[in-house]
């Protein structure tokens, strides 16, 4: 009889870290991010402002909560992960004028969703108090309507 108390932990700890890139990876392909970034990597600039730590939701209702980190500026929208998160997931720069913005009433609450030229048919939903401060980064770039 064969006893687990026997593998290296080594092993284990191995075992974990392949698994958990793999969930990453299917987790990206899953959401569509993995299709997402190969329209919009980022070059890796990242703006001066960055909200983190925001929940945004893609295809299916499957979504990001509270490990996203979201950033713009007048040329776009920046939209990165921790390093956790990062692979399977490269960080992503969607020129404004590549975005259309609609409101949706989910729930009780107002989100944005934001569709990407490129990649039309992957939504990416975003909380409307974060659009209002993105809004406010862009400047008049910003491709939605204006907040009240």
């Amino acid at each position: 009889m064969y006893h687990f108390n026997r593998i290296s932990p080594v092993f284990w700890v191995v075992l974990s870290l392949v698994l958990w890139l793999l969930m990453n990876y299917l987790v990206s392909r899953l959401t569509g991010w993995g299709r997402i970034a190969v329209h919009y990597r980022s070059d890796g600039r990242i703006p001066g402002r960055i909200w983190r730590f925001q929940t945004i939701t893609t295809r299916w209702g499957m979504g990001y909560k509270g490990s996203t980190n979201v950033g713009a500026d007048s040329r776009g929208l920046y939209i990165f992960f921790g390093f956790f998160f990062r692979f399977g997931h490269p960080p992503i720069f969607v020129p404004w004028n590549d975005i259309t913005i609609t409101e949706k009433q989910v729930i009780k609450s107002k989100m944005l969703e934001l569709r990407f030229r490129n990649t039309r048919d992957l939504p990416v939903r975003i909380d409307a108090r974060l659009g209002a401060s993105l809004a406010e980064a862009a400047g008049p770039n910003w491709p939605g309507g204006s907040f009240d």
